[in-house]
């Protein structure tokens, strides 16, 4: 019997995504959505960064986020200049983004309306209800049931050769198979939308800054520190076009940050160390979503699953899955990967060539991923700290755009080979290190660091971001990879410059160990060099871990005979 039905449970923003991509990716599967359209969720994932807007443009939302979204230009980081909390002196790092490769601060109650009409207009159908329970495949059987109640009250029994999870934090396939597991580390969020504010009040700082002309500094994501928490804030456009501020204080109380149950909390912990956002926060007026105050407290919101995709046909994805921490604004960054490794497995298995070593491979993926957000969850310990902040912050936006964005964007990150280099680089049952870079050497300049300013702590972003970077390129990827290890020897020469080294211990083990580094790194280069990397690499086509959909950014290229349309 041939496979071509695919049940999708949810119906936000993940599982319209996956939609969209699987009946232009895979055009002749049946695609069914389950789920409430009007479901009154608290939405959060506004600001976007390169890769995710990579994966919507290749979409066809491009003119969607043009016509409808602010353009974000980077992102910007405020570190106190001093210890004096009622100050607003802060030195200002910004991390401009590539111009070709744009990304947006999203309005999701717009976004998400958008998506749902797109689908719409495709071969997709989309049941308003609720899946109630889901009869597994048994043996020799093909299809699963499913049991669907409408929104009218009529109940549905549907069949599906393949189910994916998107249901978010209702998590209905984790909790009927028991897959729930915990997460090492904890985090508490509280976040609001504010309208009708003065957004000069952001200019009321002391800013040490690289002065340019080259955007509006407003049209970014912004983001503060203090002790265990950091503060976003992202600028959105409105239903209507008027000014719209997405706020919100992610932070792990039980390493001396403060609880938020409300405004009043809010406000009462970052009047006192970043009063400019306070300012801001009383000159406007809190959002209302269907008349009511647009606020959402999460407690201790970080969970996990056992597993994430099998071979029997059922996947969980998006917040289904696992929650991100929203510091580096990949939630819907690794939407984009999970939804295309989803329909890499189900066009395998359409062919009858899916083996158990390329669903496993995929879940190390998700592990890898993981290990990184356990690195994050460690850098509430050194938040308070501006420079091993600032450094940490470089060296991660440097992996982002060598390493990262450019797997993605030309398909490696479905192929075997560069999934096994990626997973034991970040190896899980590895023992955690320190979670800021050059660990050694920061551990001194820190304490070194008498007084924050732009020399301290220097603005090299524009020397750290590959402006060469737009579109699918395998030469460029490897030149990328070998131009990081070259970067990151570069910056650790830079640190040793800035420490005034005394002739004691700690001092003789950091410079002889960075000598060590920075060696190694050198011998990177000439490696990759001649050898090239597994991390660069793709399995032949005919191997049974290569990516179905080949390379050179081949996963987001579409038949224009078959797009979906009714």
């Amino acid at each position: 019997m041939q496979k071509n039905k695919l049940t999708i449970i949810g119906n936000g923003i993940v599982a319209n995504l996956a939609a969209l991509y699987l009946i232009k990716k895979l055009p002749n599967i049946e695609i069914t959505i389950v789920g409430k359209s009007d479901n009154n969720r608290a939405i959060v994932g506004e600001s976007t960064v390169e890769l995710s807007t990579h994966f919507f443009e290749g979409l066809g939302l491009g003119s969607l986020l043009e016509d409808n979204h602010y353009h974000k230009y980077g992102l910007t980081y405020y570190f106190k200049s001093d210890d004096i909390n009622s100050d607003r002196k802060y030195v200002i790092h910004e991390a401009p983004g590539v111009i070709r490769l744009p990304a947006y601060n999203l309005n999701r109650f717009t976004f998400d309306k958008d998506l749902r009409n797109i689908i719409r207009q495709k071969r997709i159908t989309v049941i308003e209800g609720i899946v109630q329970d889901v009869y597994m495949k048994e043996e020799n059987n093909s299809e699963y049931s499913i049991n669907v109640k409408m929104t009218t009250g009529e109940k549905l029994l549907l069949t599906s050769n393949w189910l994916i999870d998107a249901s978010g934090t209702n998590r209905f396939l984790t909790k009927k198979l028991g897959l729930h597991k915990d997460t090492p580390y904890q985090r508490s969020s509280f976040w609001f939308r504010l309208i009708k504010f003065d957004k000069s009040i952001l200019q009321k700082i002391d800013a040490s800054r690289i002065s340019h002309l080259c955007y509006n500094p407003y049209y970014v994501t912004h983001h503060f520190y203090g002790k265990a928490y950091w503060v976003w804030m992202i600028p959105m456009r409105g239903a209507n076009g008027e000014t719209m501020m997405s706020i919100g204080y992610t932070y792990r109380p039980e390493l001396g940050s403060e609880r938020v149950k409300n405004i009043s909390d809010f406000l009462s912990i970052i009047e006192k160390d970043h009063p400019v956002i306070a300012e801001l926060v009383r000159s406007g007026d809190i959002y209302k979503n269907n008349n009511i105050d647009d606020i959402v407290t999460y407690r201790n919101y970080m969970y996990e699953s056992k597993q994430y995709y099998s071979e029997k046909g059922w996947f969980i994805i998006g917040d289904a899955a696992f929650l991100f921490d929203p510091i580096n604004s990949l939630g819907l960054s690794y939407v984009s990967h999970m939804i295309c490794q989803v329909a890499s497995i189900i066009e395998k298995d359409k062919k009858g060539k899916l083996s158990s070593s390329y669903v496993a491979l995929h879940e190390k993926h998700i592990q890898a991923i993981l290990k990184l957000q356990d690195t994050w969850s460690n850098w509430y310990e050194f938040m308070h700290d501006p420079v091993k902040l600032s450094w940490t912050l470089l060296i991660n936006n440097m992996a982002y755009f060598h390493v990262l964005l450019p797997s993605f964007i030309n398909g490696g990150f479905l192929d075997g080979k560069h999934i096994n280099a990626f997973s034991k680089i970040f190896n899980r049952d590895k023992k955690q290190l320190a979670a800021y870079p050059y660990s050694y050497l920061l551990n001194i300049l820190s304490k070194q660091t008498e007084y924050i300013d732009l020399n301290t702590l220097p603005n090299f972003y524009s020397d750290n971001i590959p402006f060469k970077l737009y579109k699918a390129d395998e030469k460029l990827r490897k030149k990328l990879l070998i131009r990081y290890f070259y970067r990151s020897m570069v910056l650790r020469l830079k640190i040793m410059r800035k420490i005034k080294w005394k002739l004691n211990k700690e001092h003789s083990y950091a410079f002889l160990l960075s000598l060590k580094e920075t060696s190694c790194d050198l011998l990177k280069m000439v490696i990759i060099s001649i050898f090239s990397h597994d991390l660069v690499k793709y399995n032949p086509d005919n191997h049974p871990n290569a990516s179905p959909f080949g390379k050179n950014g081949d996963f987001l290229k579409f038949s224009k005979e078959n797009l979906g349309d009714k």
